[in-house]
């Protein structure tokens, strides 16, 4: 059976668990399944692989968009990936951290009182609010259609992965998204509104493409979109900080370390390390796609140029031998290995350098984002009822089942609040 529909049918487990690699068909072309540290270095190896027409059509214009840097390769990809690397700088992400620590503040200080917090809601509203701010896209005036829009860019990544009426969904919201992003774009061209200096629309609307002409319209829509709708995908990842807080399998609560240091740096080194183990449990998809360029044999099967490699992300990240007890929560493991640990057999967001490849360039703000979010649950006091907290094998990307429903919330102190 092609790959792509037992993916499709059964998510994270549509890969078998072994160490061997598994030959295998992918949109009808052959296939091999890598794993490991050794496969991750060869799968990101561009002078043997390209992303152009690698993932399915039917998956990666939703969640992407038709044109998306994602798929491009050589000369046009490094073009279009500077964009990326000059809008998710330091200093520009410093900006995105405010506007998150200012929303999640906001929203914290609602919760007390509440029957019940529904912690991916919340984060879906705080960072989709934070981020079309940042971005240049809004105001901040109209909350209203600030959340209309945040929900839209969750429900593309919701469905992207499924079959059904999740797909149908994202489908929908990707049109939505399309249309109002190229309204902003061509409003900020023609000089209708003035997006600030260095924001993503105002970088988006200016770029070029490798011929120096400016993106069309819709290819600029597409970009702006990839650049706001991955902080909306965080909240995936703060529902999944926020059992794993509450659960550990063994060793210190990392929720008390957390909160105990808050105030130095220790507590941004503990919540970054705590990230990386939540990334490393819970990678957004279980596999990643590319194509050959030319024939060769891989892991000991001959393939034709256009074949296909397939990545197996979460038999990466639960190996034994790079990652001992893999099923264990363990933030020790990345301890002191600042925000982008050196490791082939980590990689959640890619592999190799985010400013030539095909690593994600907003690896560090993913992990800033979800750092400051552990912040917030190990500093805030709240009660978990009881309820589903299990993450299923689909839909593709997985979250506890209840959405993670919080109770009893009492607000950390004034200090706390402002070191978000």
């Amino acid at each position: 059976m092609d790959v792509l529909l037992t993916l499709l049918a059964r998510g994270f487990d549509g890969l078998p668990r072994s160490s061997a690699p598994a030959r295998t068909r992918l949109l009808g072309r052959r296939a091999v399944v890598l794993r490991g540290a050794e496969g991750v270095r060869t799968f990101y190896d561009s002078s043997r692989t390209e992303r152009s027409g690698a993932v399915p059509a039917v998956l990666s214009h939703v969640l992407f968009g038709r044109g998306a840097v994602h798929g491009l390769d050589d000369a046009e990809h490094r073009v279009r990936k500077d964009l990326f690397t000059d809008v998710l700088g330091p200093g520009h992400v410093d900006g995105l951290l405010t506007a998150t620590g200012e929303e999640w503040r906001r929203a914290v200080s609602r919760w007390p009182g509440r029957q019940r917090v529904v912690l991916f809601e919340e984060a879906v509203h705080v960072l989709g609010r934070a981020v079309l701010r940042w971005s240049g896209v809004s105001d901040g005036a109209d909350e209203a259609l600030d959340v209309r829009r945040a929900h839209d860019l969750m429900r593309i990544v919701d469905g992207f992965g499924s079959a059904g009426p999740r797909f149908v969904r994202a489908r929908a919201a990707r049109r939505r998204c399309e249309a109002w992003a190229r309204a902003a774009v061509r409003d900020a061209r023609a000089g209708r509104v003035r997006p600030p200096r260095g924001s993503a629309l105002a970088q988006v609307s200016a770029h070029r493409d490798v011929h120096g002409d400016l993106l069309d319209e819709r290819t600029a829509a597409v970009e702006l979109l990839n650049v706001v709708r991955p902080t909306v995908a965080v909240a995936w990842l703060v529902t999944q900080a926020a059992v794993a807080l509450q659960h550990d399998s063994g060793g210190p609560c990392w929720r008390d370390l957390v909160r105990t240091a808050a105030g130095s740096d220790r507590a941004q080194e503990f919540a970054v390390a705590v990230a990386h183990e939540v990334r490393r449990r819970h990678p957004f998809v279980p596999a990643l796609a590319a194509k050959l360029r030319r024939g060769s044999v891989v892991e000991g099967t001959r393939l034709r140029a256009g074949d296909r490699l397939v990545l197996d992300v979460v038999g990466t990240h639960r190996d034994p031998a790079q990652w001992p007890e893999p099923e264990r929560f363990d933030p020790d493991r990345f301890v002191g290995q600042g925000m982008r640990p050196v490791s082939h057999a980590f990689t959640p967001q890619g592999a190799g350098d985010a400013r030539t490849g095909h690593r994600c360039p907003g690896e560090p703000a993913t992990v800033r984002l979800l750092a400051q979010a552990v912040r917030v649950l190990a500093t805030t006091q709240y009660r978990l009822p009881p309820q589903d907290l299990r993450s299923p094998a689909r839909p593709v990307p997985s979250r506890p089942a209840s959405g993670v429903v919080l109770t009893d919330v009492r607000l950390p102190d004034a200090p706390t609040m402002g070191a978000w």
